[in-house]
């Protein structure tokens, strides 16, 4: 009965779809310089897929340090898939847009860059973000945007 029980278990087992933390939640909160003399803070919401990818919803506020009129405020997503992980370590490649408002006008920011996550315990990551953005739309003087951003991801479930 016991040998019965232990292939009935051991075939459900192999039979479900094992998935790597999908659907774990974190809260992200990063801030961050822009190489156009511009600072960052974003809020996000990352949410983890198959295989340690994951997907993130986010808020942006980007502002120049010494024009107070160029500024602007985005919500966005962003798709990030693992280009390579280790046991503590992962690093992501991102590709998403942010919609949002320059206070005057409607932009649209198409972006792509890096995520470096490193573990540092209890779910927490610390993260080093590569952002580079094209400004769309809008009466900016700038349009590219190449910035880093550092910050912690917070588990939430």
């Amino acid at each position: 009965m016991k040998k019965a029980l232990f292939i009935a278990l051991s075939i459900f087992l192999l039979g479900t779809n094992v998935k790597a933390q999908n659907g774990t939640k974190f809260l992200s909160i990063r801030g961050g310089y822009f190489f156009n003399d511009a600072f960052s803070t974003t809020l996000s919401l990352d949410i983890s897929t198959k295989y340690f990818n994951q997907i993130e919803i986010f808020a942006e506020y980007y502002q120049k340090y010494e024009e107070v009129k160029t500024k602007s405020v985005m919500g966005g997503f962003v798709l990030k898939p693992v280009l390579w992980r280790n046991v503590n370590t992962a690093v992501r490649l991102r590709m998403g847009a942010g919609l949002g408002s320059n206070t005057e006008k409607f932009i649209l920011a198409p972006q792509a860059g890096f995520e470096f996550a490193q573990s540092i315990g209890n779910g927490f990551d610390f993260l080093i973000i590569n952002r580079n953005q094209y400004v769309l739309f809008g009466n900016m003087a700038e349009r590219w945007r190449f910035g880093l951003e550092a910050g912690i991801r917070i588990p939430i479930n």
